[in-house]
């Protein structure tokens, strides 16, 4: 049998006819065959057993059967381990704290340990709960494992390769199928809990998704819901009310005079008071403003001290210059003057004025009638006495009253007034209500010859000169 130099592709597996999952590097036909492989060569073709050498073992440089060396054929072949050759096959020698999976090729690390989130300064924290294997945990969402916080290979090296074969979100568990490690998607949402704080886990192939409950958002690192701050998104969102941010959500606390809405509507908006509370300005209209509400009072009312009704105006306190000559009658919304005697009101009912007696039958006066503020009284002409019910004139009797008005005469009553009938040596004043001395000395300045006249009361007397007499029954002086 000639020495084999030929070298070429073997083939792991044949699937539906098809070549699959070559070993790395060319190998020879026989060491390809006797030892990992089920195909050989480009195009492949199915490897026939030889009926003269054992497993692991191949006729290279002719009869005889040699070990073949597994180690040398395929570098590599023991994946994170160490091969070692053996009779007729081989080993893989796994680090500490790995295991051999069942394709015997593969060191795994099996163990459990405690997962973090956050590595910083040689320091771990932030442990997800539970132990879990190390590449599920640092092909998932953990930056560092293990009780000596050992840091998960960064993305893109060949160590994050190595343990990650087919990225972010599988894990190997050990099974294979045809002939390949099955990796095996991580529920990242069962395997941490506390993912998507404030929002719900689902999970996807190969990494999983935060639905935030409303009011969150994500973080940068998009593994966790955060508050939203509306507050500092809209300063101006509750409008005349100041903005308070809370988890997942925000209230507003309005100023008086507004309330916050309802459901989505939370702004703060003004308050009716006038419908809300129909007792307000009662005694008046409510106007309902910006924020807040007035009372507009009808005349006769104020606004309370609480501005929330109107009430009356107690005129009659406010002035005692009200409703002079009267009493002054508080009402709702006004007043009114009950006015004293001899006054009456005005057509407001609010001032007190002299009623004129005079101009009502003369105010009963049989003849005069003199008003005065608040009376008046009756008064007679003259010759005439007011009677005790100061409504009536009675004649005045001046002749029984004065007895001595017509001296020198006879006093004559007349309805008002009087004459005077005067005697001799008397003539009657102009308006005969005197009797006046005739100076008969005076008219007849010859009435007394040959002597002196002298006028007396209703007569005269003649002082004769020596010689001469008055003689009876004539006048003037005589001789003798």
């Amino acid at each position: 049998m000639k020495p084999e130099t030929t070298k070429g592709t073997c083939w792991l597996k044949i699937i539906n006819d098809r070549c699959e999952v070559n070993i790395n590097g060319a190998t020879l036909k026989s060491h390809c065959c006797s030892t990992l492989g089920e195909a050989w060569g480009s195009p492949c073709s199915r490897c026939k057993p030889d009926p003269f050498c054992s497993k692991g073992y191949a006729r290279v440089k002719g009869n005889r059967c040699e070990d073949v060396n597994e180690c040398e054929v395929f570098p590599g072949v023991c994946i994170n381990g160490k091969c070692v050759n053996t009779q007729g096959s081989f080993i893989c020698q796994c680090p500490t704290g790995m295991t051999v999976d069942a394709s015997g090729r593969t060191c795994i690390d099996l163990r459990t340990e405690h997962c973090y989130l956050t590595h910083d300064d040689e320091r771990c924290a932030a442990p997800i709960a539970g132990k879990h294997r190390v590449d599920a945990c640092c092909c998932s969402v953990g930056v560092a494992w293990g009780p000596e916080c050992d840091e998960c290979p960064e993305k893109g090296t060949q160590d994050y390769t190595q343990l990650c074969p087919r990225g972010p979100g599988f894990s190997h568990r050990g099974d294979f199928i045809n002939g390949r490690p099955f990796l095996k998607d991580i529920n990242e949402c069962r395997m941490i809990n506390s993912l998507c704080s404030n929002g719900r886990c689902r999970n996807t192939i190969g990494s999983f998704r935060c639905r935030c409950d409303s009011g969150y958002s994500l973080d940068s690192d998009e593994r966790n819901c955060t508050d939203i701050d509306e507050c500092r998104i809209s300063p101006d969102l509750c409008g005349q009310g100041t903005c308070v941010n809370t988890p997942g959500d925000f209230e507003c606390e309005c100023f008086q005079g507004y309330e916050s809405g309802f459901m989505m509507m939370k702004n703060c908006m003004d308050i009716n008071e006038c419908e809300t509370n129909p007792l307000l300005c009662r005694g008046g209209l409510c106007v309902n403003l910006e924020g807040s509400f007035e009372c507009e009072c009808p005349e006769g009312h104020e606004v309370s001290t609480d501005g929330t009704a109107c009430l009356d105006i107690n005129e009659c306190e406010l002035s005692d210059r009200l409703c002079r000559n009267g009493q002054c009658i508080n009402m709702v919304g006004r007043y009114q003057c009950f006015c004293d005697t001899g006054y009456k009101s005005t057509e407001s009912r609010q001032e007190c004025v002299d009623i004129d007696e005079c101009t009502i039958e003369n105010g009963g006066c049989e003849m005069f009638c003199t008003n005065s503020e608040g009376s008046y009284e009756c008064s007679c002409q003259s010759g005439y006495a007011l009677m005790p019910d100061l409504r009536s004139c009675i004649d005045i009797d001046e002749c029984e009253e004065s007895p001595e008005v017509c001296e020198g005469g006879q006093c004559t009553n007349t309805p008002g007034t009087y004459q005077c009938l005067c005697f001799d040596g008397f003539m009657t004043s102009e308006d005969m209500k005197t009797c006046l001395d005739v100076d008969e000395c005076d008219l007849n300045s010859n009435i007394c010859l040959s002597g002196n006249c002298e006028n007396t009361k209703g007569s005269f007397i003649c002082h004769c000169d020596l010689g001469y007499s008055v003689r009876k029954g004539t006048t003037g002086c005589t001789g003798q």
